[in-house]
């Protein structure tokens, strides 16, 4: 059985994200025309894109808490590629922070130095 990844803001230090899943759902459909992205379903956004990585992106976006995730299925570039474009242009200003689901210790990520130091700050 394999674990699950997380990604928010980190609302410690700086609050939660301010922005909607009709925002996500906008930008990931102008990045990725072919992608989908579900209509809210029981607080969440479900998305599958193609983003020119190893493997399609699937991941959710949950709605009530602002908190992207996704299942551990090998490289997590895809989901991350996503949930970095998504945020890089809603709110950039924001630290981020991952965490895995058995171990709720908030880890930073770089959204700082582009697209690949934010997949690189991701140690899995």
């Amino acid at each position: 059985m394999g674990s699950s990844f997380y990604v928010s803001a980190d609302r410690e230090h700086a609050g939660p994200w301010a922005f909607t899943g009709e925002q996500v759902k906008e930008i990931i459909l102008r990045l990725w025309p072919d992608a989908t992205v579900s209509s809210a379903y029981e607080g969440f956004l479900e998305i599958v894109a193609d983003t020119g990585t190893d493997r399609p992106a699937e991941l959710s976006f949950n709605l009530r808490h602002g908190t992207f995730g996704f299942e551990d299925r090998g490289s997590p570039a895809g989901p991350l590629t996503v949930i970095y474009e998504v945020v890089r242009e809603l709110a950039p200003e924001v630290p981020v922070v991952w965490w895995i689901d058995y171990d709720v210790d908030p880890q930073p990520l770089d959204l700082t130095g582009g697209r690949e130091a934010f997949i690189g700050s991701f140690p899995v």
